[in-house]
């Protein structure tokens, strides 16, 4: 691969990382109250500077969204099956999600860890849909020309 292929998968990646990231904290922040918090009350306060700590989170989910750009690249292996490279996708963002909510202390109980659970699962479906809906409209599109 070429660098200037891994420098603009790592750029996008970081990118749609940091805007998925901090737009679940505005999500959050509105149903939960009428102030925008940057993340976790119980993350932000475990450093002595607020800034320190926003830092170190979008730097987080600039690596979510790297990784996850990165495994993309298991679509390129076309002897598996589709389902499988899915599954396998679906499990390094699963466990790099596990593996950031933890560290950002994004649960507090069970009950709040199934609800992260959940919403990774929603987001990647509503992700994995909008690829595969442009990747059959491009296809679409291949077989009017050939027709």
């Amino acid at each position: 691969m070429k660098t200037k292929k891994i420098v603009g998968l790592t750029l996008v990646g970081a990118c749609v990382g940091i805007t998925i990231g901090t737009s679940i904290e505005l999500i959050i922040s509105s149903l939960s109250s009428s102030s925008y918090y940057p993340g976790v009350p119980e993350f932000l306060n475990s450093f002595g500077n607020e800034n320190l700590s926003v830092l170190i989170e979008r730097l987080i989910y600039a690596a979510y969204g790297i990784i996850s750009n990165f495994a993309g690249l298991l679509y390129r292996n076309e002897t598996r099956p589709l389902i499988l490279n899915t599954a396998l996708h679906f499990g390094i963002i699963l466990i790099c999600g596990i593996v950031a909510g933890s560290y950002l202390k994004w649960w507090g109980s069970s009950f709040d860890m199934f609800g992260v659970l959940i919403t990774i699962v929603l987001i990647y479906l509503l992700i994995w849909l909008f690829n595969w809906l442009l990747a059959r409209a491009e296809v679409k599109k291949m077989n009017q020309k050939l027709q």
